[in-house]
Parts: C-alpha cells; sequence; structure tokens
C-alpha cells in the first residue's frame, strides 16, 4: 500500500454581490453620472432583504467598488458588525464610451448584445473599456485576494460585469460566456475556491443570482443590459 501522501487544498468561499438598484436617469430622463449614483429606494429595500438573508453568515473580509452604490451595498449588509472594510477601485464597474457616438439604428443591438460580443477581438464595451483590460484588473483583484491566507469567508460587493467575470472564470466560460449570468440588482452567488498556498487550483459554484426579496424572479424577465436600454431609449438623444 503507497504511504505517499498528497497535499489537501485548503477551500474557502466568496461571497459576491450586485449593488442594490439604482437610478440612471433623473425624473426628467436626463441620465446622470454613473460613477455616483446611489441606492434607490427599492435597491435600499432590497439590500436589507440580503443583509438578512446573510444575517448569521460570518465574513472574514468584506471588500466592494469604491463607487456609492457598492459602498452603500455593503454597509447595510454589515449593519451590527465591527469590522473593516475595504473600497478598491479595482472592483468598479465596466466603463462605457459615449453613447452619442452610436449610431441611432446601432444603439439597440450595441446595447441589448453588449455582453455576447465581449470575446472579441479588441472589444470594448459599447465604446469604451476595453473587455480584456477589464477583466484582467477584476481578476488581479480577486487573485490577489486569494493570496492572503488570513480569511475564509470573503464578502464582496460589486457590480453585474465584475461578477460575470468571475463566475465565468470559475466556469471557464470566459468571456464568450458572460452573458449567461445574469446578475439582478441585490443578487446573491456563492463561490468556493480551493488553494494550494497562494495559488487558486479549483472553483466550485453554490449559487448563483439568488434574490431573497424576489427568490422566483417573479415578474423579472427583462436582462440588465434590455433594462438599461429601455431607459437609454426613454432618454432619447441626450443620452
Amino acid at each position: 500500500m503507497s504511504t505517499e501522501h498528497y497535499p489537501v487544498p485548503r477551500r474557502r468561499r466568496c461571497y459576491l454581490v450586485r449593488h442594490g438598484h439604482v437610478d440612471y436617469f433623473d425624473s426628467h430622463g436626463k441620465p446622470l453620472d454613473p460613477r455616483s449614483v446611489r441606492l434607490s429606494d427599492r435597491g435600499s429595500h432590497q439590500a436589507w432583504a440580503l443583509s438578512r438573508a446573510l444575517l448569521d453568515t460570518p465574513f472574514d473580509r468584506a471588500l466592494c467598488s469604491d463607487y456609492p452604490r457598492a459602498m452603500q451595498t455593503l454597509e447595510v449588509l454589515l449593519i451590527g458588525r465591527a469590522m473593516p472594510t475595504e473600497a478598491k477601485a479595482e472592483l468598479r464597474e465596466i466603463r462605457a464610451g459615449r453613447l452619442r457616438e452610436i449610431a441611432p439604428q446601432d444603439l439597440h443591438e450595441q446595447v441589448v448584445g453588449a455582453y455576447r460580443t465581449a470575446h472579441e477581438t479588441d472589444a470594448r464595451f459599447l465604446g469604451g473599456e476595453r473587455w480584456e483590460d477589464f477583466r484582467q484588473r477584476v481578476l488581479q483583484a480577486f487573485f490577489e485576494l486569494a493570496a492572503d491566507p488570513s480569511w475564509d469567508t470573503a464578502l464582496i460587493v460589486s457590480h453585474d460585469a465584475v461578477n460575470r467575470i468571475l463566475l465565468s472564470w470559475a466556469t471557464g466560460a470566459g468571456l464568450a460566456g458572460i452573458a449567461a449570468f445574469e446578475q439582478d440588482p441585490a443578487c446573491l452567488n456563492i463561490l468556493d475556491i480551493d488553494t494550494y498556498g497562494d495559488q487558486v487550483q479549483n472553483a466550485i459554484l453554490r449559487t448563483v443570482n439568488f434574490t431573497p426579496y424576489n427568490p422566483q424572479k417573479t415578474g423579472i424577465h427583462d436582462t440588465v443590459m434590455e433594462h438599461l436600454y429601455r431607459g437609454i431609449h426613454s432618454a432619447g438623444p441626450q443620452a
């Protein structure tokens, strides 16, 4: 009988959360700066529903994007917990270009289909940030977290496309697969990672796009990008 011993990986858990609902357009249909928008009343209620679902879940580290909507969501999730938080620019949402530079006849296809073309050579999100650059910055931040041995459970509150990058990485789908991982506001994903030392060896999806405020997804039919297009279309040329 062999007496050879094999190293046992360390399994740790990441709770990936998208921020709660925000309004990207004001009451007159004028687009707002996505870098500074805050949670709507609906978004706050969604975050509170998620906080109740996570009430007894321990966290060793808590990170978020440095955009207000992500920081607000994290604050709600950590109510009653005395622990430090970390806001990281690397977890910001992918940056769009100027929508006015997209021809009107192409706007629907480019917005609604923005995730379906992410894997194409030199693809950019709505004429803005390159998808490959975005993927690299998100994964770099995630692998830096994984290399830290001080935690067993981590909470990460960020954005739709950030979560899609991590979920598609975990499944091996890459940029070609991100369109399949829908991320509703204030949703929860649970991702386990196996590490040897500071290297990630394996990933396991436990939960994807769970919304405690509406577990059955009743009335949720539009994708994130379809919902965004409706807002842009309603706003008109000024967007």
